[in-house]
C-alpha cells in the first residue's frame, strides 16, 4: 500500500525527532510535535502499557486546558494522544494546496497513528479512536462516517456541534467503500455535558471500554489473529485465504474477497497491517497460517483451499507454505499472488507506504517461488507496474496475467475476483482428473 505522501511524512519524521524510541512505561509530560496536516499537535504518551491510540480534536475555540487535563486522563488509561486544535486544522486545510476539492480526513488521523505507534515498543497495532467536544465531535463523527472499514475504530461525541466547518469538506467514501451495515466502528456519542461532570471524567468513561491490552491467548484460539470472516451464504467446499496488503483488510482486498464470497466462496482474510505490525518470522507466519487453515476447513467443513496474497501478503505467501506441515500443504489446491515483488518484509515498515525499496532485513522471494508446483500458482501483475516478478514467470509453468492498470488493476476487482476462481476451478479439475487416472478401477469377480 504506497498511499502516504513523502511530503507528510518527512514532516511528521522530523517532528518525531525527539520523541523517544522505547517502552513506555512510566508517566510522560505532554510534548508539541508536528502532526502534518494537523499543524503542531500536543503528545501525551500512555502510562504502562499501550492500550489505544486517540485523537483528541479540540472545541473551535482552541486547545486549552481542559482538553489536556482529558489527554492526560486518557493517557492514565494507557491511551496515546495527539491533541489537535480544530481551528488551525480547519485553517490549514483551507490553504491546502494540495487537497483542491475535497479532504481525505481519514488518511490524516490513520497516517498519524502509523508514524507515532512506531515510535514505542508495542507488538500490536492500534487503529485510531476519534474523540471531540463541539465542533471537535461532529467532526470526529463525519470523520467516522466516511472511513473505511478497519481505518478508524470509532468514534467518541460530546455535545457535537449542529454542523461542521465548511473548510473540513470531507470527501466522500468511495463507491466501494461503501457500508452496507452502518458504521466502519463504533460511535459512542453524548448530546450534552452530563450535569457535575468534567469533560475529562465524561470522555475517559466513554472511551474506556474501547481501551485495551494486547492479550497472549492459547495456542489453539485464531482469536489472536486478527481475521475477517466471509462465510459464503451457500457455501461451497471453497475456502480462500488472503493475506492483505500492508494497508491492511480495505480497497482491493476486501473488494476482491467479497466478489468471492459472493460466488460461494468462503473466505477468511489476514490484515497484514495488524498482523505483521510486529515482525513475524517466516515460520511463525506459517504456523499460524496452519492454524487458520485447520481451524476453518473443521469448522466451514471446506477441503479446497485457496491461499491469495495481494502485495505485502503476496510476497510473504511463498515462505508461508513452504513451511506449512506436510499434511495441512497438502489441503492447498490454489495460489494466487497479485502485485508479487521480488523482496519479503515480515514487518510493516512505513517506508513500505511511501514506494521506496524493502528493508536489508527483506529476504529474497525468487528461492522460495522456485519451490512451488508451477501448475497451482497465478501470479497476476498490472501492465503498468514496474516491480513486479511476474513478467519474468511466462515460462516457469505458472499462470501469468496481466492486467491494465498499475498495482491495483485498474480498479476492477470482479474480473480480478472472476480471475482467480477460473483458475482455481481449473487446478481443481485438472487435479480430480490426475488422482483419477492413478486409482484402477475395480474389475468385477476378482475381489476375495
Amino acid at each position: 500500500m504506497k498511499y502516504l505522501s513523502k511530503k507528510f511524512a518527512m514532516t511528521v519524521f522530523a517532528g518525531l525527532a525527539t520523541v523517544a524510541v522505547g517502552a513506555v512505561h512510566a508517566t510522560q509530560a505532554a510534548e508539541t510535535i508536528s502532526g502534518g496536516k494537523y499543524g503542531q499537535v500536543t503528545l501525551t504518551k500512555p502510562v504502562g502499557d499501550m492500550t489505544g491510540f486517540i485523537v483528541l480534536f479540540s472545541e473551535k475555540s482552541g486547545w486549552n486546558a481542559a482538553d489536556q487535563q482529558a489527554a492526560d486522563a486518557l493517557a492514565a488509561k494507557g491511551a496515546m494522544v495527539i491533541g489537535v486544535d480544530t481551528e488551525r486544522y480547519a485553517a490549514r486545510l483551507k490553504t491546502d494546496k494540495e487537497e483542491k476539492t475535497c479532504h481525505n480526513l481519514v488518511g490524516d488521523a490513520e497516517n498519524m497513528s502509523h508514524q507515532l505507534e512506531r515510535t514505542v515498543q508495542t507488538n500490536h497495532y492500534y487503529a485510531p479512536i476519534l474523540i471531540g467536544t463541539g465542533q471537535g465531535a461532529i467532526l470526529a463523527e463525519r470523520t467516522l462516517k466516511r472511513a473505511p472499514d478497519n481505518t478508524i475504530l470509532g468514534a467518541v461525541s460530546l455535545a457535537p456541534d449542529a454542523e461542521l466547518d465548511a473548510r473540513f469538506n470531507p470527501c466522500a467514501p468511495d463507491a466501494d467503500i461503501i457500508h452496507q451495515k452502518g458504521l466502519p466502528g463504533f460511535l459512542e456519542r453524548a448530546a450534552a455535558m452530563p450535569s457535575g461532570k468534567s469533560k475529562a471524567d465524561t470522555l475517559v468513561a466513554m472511551a474506556a471500554p474501547h481501551l485495551k491490552k494486547a492479550e497472549a491467548l492459547a495456542e489453539d484460539d485464531v482469536s489472536d489473529l486478527p481475521l475477517i470472516e466471509l462465510r459464503a451464504a451457500q457455501p461451497t467446499d471453497l475456502l480462500a485465504i488472503v493475506i492483505s496488503g500492508d494497508g491492511g483488510w480495505r480497497d482491493l482486498d476486501k473488494t476482491m474477497a467479497v466478489a468471492l464470497h459472493n460466488d460461494g466462496v468462503s473466505v477468511i482474510g489476514i490484515d497484514s497491517l495488524r498482523y505483521f505490525w510486529s515482525e513475524k518470522s517466516p515460520q511463525q507466519t506459517a504456523n499460524d497460517l496452519a492454524r487458520v487453515i485447520r481451524t476453518y476447513n473443521a469448522r466451514w467443513h471446506t477441503s479446497h483451499v485457496a491461499l491469495l496474497g495481494y502485495s505485502f501478503g503476496a510476497d510473504v505467501m511463498p515462505f508461508a507454505y513452504n513451511r506449512l506441515p506436510d499434511a495441512v500443504r497438502n489441503q492447498v489446491s490454489y495460489i494466487s499472488l497479485m502485485g508479487f515483488a521480488p523482496d519479503a518484509d515480515f514487518q510493516i515498515r512505513v517506508t513500505g507506504w511511501l514506494g521506496m525499496k524493502a528493508s536489508e532485513k527483506a529476504l529474497k522471494v525468487r528461492p522460495e517461488l522456485a519451490k512451488l508446483p508451477p501448475a497451482m500458482v497465478q501470479c497476476i501483475y498490472g501492465e503498468k507496474e514496474e516491480d513486479t516478478l511476474c513478467p519474468s514467470l511466462t515460462k516457469t509453468g505458472i499462470d501469468v496475467v496481466k492486467l491494465p492498470g498499475d498495482h491495483h488493476f485498474g480498479g476492477d476487482y470482479d474480473v480480478l475476483a472472476k480471475r482467480i476462481l477460473a483458475g482455481w476451478r481449473k487446478q481443481i479439475a485438472e487435479k480430480a482428473e490426475a488422482e483419477a487416472v492413478k486409482t484402477p478401477v475395480p474389475v468385477a469377480g476378482r475381489h476375495r
